[in-house]
C-alpha cells in the first residue's frame, strides 16, 4: 500500500544515470532534471579513507555534461561529510541535513553499498528524490520532503520511504 501511495510522488520522465560498478546512489530534485551522483572510491580492495565518495553532478540541462559539485552545493546542500570511519565502514551525512545518517560499507562478495534507516526501515539506498518549494519571499528554496528508494535490508524487496523535512 505504501508503495502505491509513494508512486504518485515519484518523478516522471527524469533521466536515470547509467549504472556503474562504483555507483552507490543518486539524487534528483524537483527544480530540474540535473542529478547528483555518489560513487564509492575503492583503492587496493578498501574504501579510500581520504575521499570515500566521489560526488559529482550530471547537468542534463547542458546535454548531460558531468561536473563537480559547486562549492555552495558541496558545503550547504549535496555534499557528504564523513563523521566516523573504520576500515571499510563510514558514517556520513549530507551537509544539508543533520539527523539522517548514511553508512557506507564494503566487502568483497557484495561490493560497496550505502544504507540508511528511514522511518525505522533499514534500506540499501539506490536513489533519492527531493521535492523542493520556494522559501520565504520566494528567494531561497526549502525542502518539502524526500523520497528514499532502495531495497529492504532484510527482505531485499524494493522499498520507498518518505520523510517530511521542515
Amino acid at each position: 500500500m505504501f508503495f502505491c501511495l509513494c508512486s504518485g510522488y515519484s518523478q516522471a520522465d527524469y533521466p536515470e544515470p547509467a549504472k556503474t560498478s562504483t555507483r552507490l546512489f543518486y539524487m534528483q530534485q524537483s527544480k530540474n532534471y540535473n542529478t547528483f551522483v555518489y560513487d564509492v572510491n575503492i583503492k587496493d580492495g578498501v574504501i579510500d579513507s581520504s575521499q570515500p565518495i566521489n560526488q559529482y553532478r550530471i547537468v542534463y540541462t547542458q546535454n548531460g555534461v558531468k561536473k563537480p559539485l559547486s562549492w555552495i552545493q558541496k558545503k550547504f546542500a549535496y555534499g557528504m561529510i564523513v563523521l566516523e570511519s573504520t576500515p571499510n565502514l563510514f558514517k556520513l551525512r549530507l551537509t544539508s541535513k543533520k539527523g539522517i545518517y548514511f553508512y557506507l560499507n564494503y566487502d568483497e562478495s557484495k561490493g560497496a553499498r550505502i544504507y540508511v534507516t528511514v522511518n525505522d526501515h533499514k534500506m540499501y539506498l539506490n536513489k533519492m528524490f527531493i521535492q523542493a518549494k520556494k522559501g520565504t519571499f520566494g528567494i531561497n528554496v526549502e525542502v518539502e520532503y524526500a523520497l528514499f528508494y532502495g531495497e529492504d535490508s532484510i527482505t531485499g524487496k524494493p522499498i520507498i520511504e518518505k520523510v517530511v523535512l521542515k
